[in-house]
């Protein structure tokens, strides 16, 4: 074939082609899109007019041509990539417009946020979450706001977010889709629709999210709300994520954790565009920090990701355990739920503990998760009320295995002892201290036998303690002392007493208040509350 023949068939081929990328640009930006097809045109031009050269070449020449295919198929990806860094950029552009949109907003009020210094910004972001700003105005508009998650005048400089003020609880309640009143939006670089370009391997696709705001004021953010979600939605079209058991599209949230795409309807609608939201929701939950897709079936692909959203209050430890109204915001466990509370100011606080209240230092310009934000004192010995009692028996008792009762009560505060059964309530949880003494005295008997008495103190019909006298003597022995002592933890509730046992030919508790010899006051039974349990 000569060369004016080869020029001559290959010319509808370049017509064909040169139509093609003349007709429209590549680009939203029109001048970059006729720089980018002018550079195509001229490239292929040069190939076609090479190929046709080759064409008629002898065959010897068969190693360049296919060095000149291998040159191309380089071109053809450096110019793929140059169109997902256009598309990445144009991105960014429409998110900046945003903001611009909404300062403008503001400037037609009459304020000039551009002029504004950080100082000035810490002084007006007062309020922590746009919750906080729905409490205190709730007939504030929507719209941009300045906040300061991690505290007023501490930590990172406040952050400019998008507040949901008025906004009704759309779809039943389902914010997660659209926000509800008093819902916090975190912007970033990558809200508009974007494109992944063509490349084919697992992942090949990687986007880093840029979000307005520190991480430190982005994870105080999460841990004052009641809920955090965001929302991946795709624009798909014969898309697969995971393709002959290979995961060829997933996502990290900013802890580093990965996580796959559990479902997608875009591969299986070849000739039909298909949208879908990816809902991820949760207490405390992450943003997403990066992106990674790939297009193995060359299909066609955008992606969209909301802002990060947050609302709610955050319920303190105290308010899953409370039982009534009153008690809900009464009862911080840790500093933690002081910060929830409001509180911002470095110093010593009492918190509920697990048993007793205790005294802790909070460094609230610290996070719950960093290292001294909350240092344990030590304990305060609080009780709800006073509980304690000294009662006295004024006349001999010689009946085994009952509760021992008691006929004078020289201090019953806290009415926990009931002197006719001799039985002692607990009224609240906690650590008791009991204490018995008491004289017991043995009959003379015809021949040496042993003979005693214990004193037994019992829980819950359960004998917990004991103290016994013995003896064998013949004659009779009216001083023998007998005494019992013990530290008991008791539920409320639970009952405690005193119970004698008596051998064979036993004795009996001596007591009598109107002999002349020794009158009474020798039996004793007291207790009070150690530590309480709250």
């Amino acid at each position: 074939m000569s060369f004016q023949n080869t020029i001559k068939a290959f010319k509808p081929v370049y017509t064909v082609l040169y139509s093609a990328f003349h007709s429209k640009p590549l680009c939203e930006d029109e001048r970059m899109g006729h720089q980018f097809s002018g550079t195509m045109r001229s490239f292929l031009l040069i190939l076609t007019l090479s190929t046709c050269c080759l064409m008629a070449a002898p065959p010897d020449l068969q190693a360049r041509i296919e060095q000149l295919e291998k040159n191309y198929v380089e071109i053809k990806e450096h110019l793929q990539a140059k169109i997902i860094d256009l598309e990445m950029k144009v991105g960014r552009l429409e998110a900046k417009i945003e903001i611009q949109d909404s300062l403008l907003a503001v400037l037609e009020k009459g304020h000039d946020p551009l002029k504004e210094n950080v100082e000035i910004r810490r002084q007006i972001a007062t309020h922590r979450t746009c919750h906080e700003i729905v409490a205190a105005n709730p007939s504030s508009p929507s719209g941009m706001y300045w906040i300061d998650p991690d505290g007023h005048g501490i930590g990172d400089p406040p952050i400019h977010v998008h507040c949901d003020i008025k906004a009704a609880e759309a779809n039943g309640g389902n914010w997660k889709f659209d926000p509800v009143k008093g819902t916090t939006s975190i912007l970033h670089d990558s809200q508009s629709k974007m494109g992944i370009g063509n490349c084919t391997e697992p992942g090949c696709y990687s986007r880093l999210i840029n979000y307005y705001a520190s991480d430190r004021q982005i994870d105080a953010l999460r841990q004052l709300s009641e809920n955090c979600a965001q929302i991946i939605v795709l624009h798909c079209r014969n898309l697969p994520f995971n393709y002959n058991g290979t995961a060829y599209s997933w996502y990290y949230y900013k802890n580093g954790k990965r996580e796959t795409f559990h479902r997608n309807n875009c591969h299986e609608l070849v000739d039909k565009n298909h949208s879908e939201k990816f809902s991820i929701h949760g207490r405390g939950l992450q943003p997403v920090m990066r992106l990674h897709y790939s297009n193995p079936l060359n299909g066609s692909f955008q992606y969209q990701v909301t802002p990060f959203r947050c609302h709610g209050k955050a319920k303190t430890e105290a308010k899953t355990e409370a039982k009534t109204e009153a008690e809900t915001e009464a009862m911080p466990r840790s500093c933690e739920d002081l910060r929830r509370m409001g509180h911002t100011l470095n110093g010593i606080y009492s918190v509920r503990g697990d048993k007793q209240i205790e005294t802790v230092f909070c460094q609230f310009d610290k996070l719950p998760n960093e290292p001294g934000f909350q240092k344990k004192i030590g304990y305060q010995d609080i009780k709800t009320r006073p509980i304690y009692f000294y009662v006295q028996k004024d006349k001999h008792f010689s009946q085994s295995d009952v509760p021992l009762p008691f006929e004078r009560s020289l201090v019953n505060i806290g009415g926990a002892m009931d002197l006719p059964s001799g039985v002692f309530t607990a009224p609240v949880n906690g650590t008791y201290f009991f204490s018995f003494t008491g004289l017991a005295q043995f009959p003379m008997v015809p021949v040496p036998v042993l003979r005693e008495l214990g004193a037994n103190l019992y829980k819950n019909g359960e004998r917990i303690a004991i103290s016994q006298v013995n003896k064998g003597q013949l004659y009779p022995d009216n001083l023998n002392p007998i005494t019992v002592q013990s530290i008991v933890r008791l539920q409320a509730g639970d009952k405690v007493w005193i119970q004698i046992s008596i051998g064979i030919n036993g004795g009996f508790l001596y007591d009598d208040r109107h002999a002349e010899v020794n009158p009474g006051a020798h039996t004793n039974f007291n207790g009070w509350l150690l530590e309480e349990e709250i």
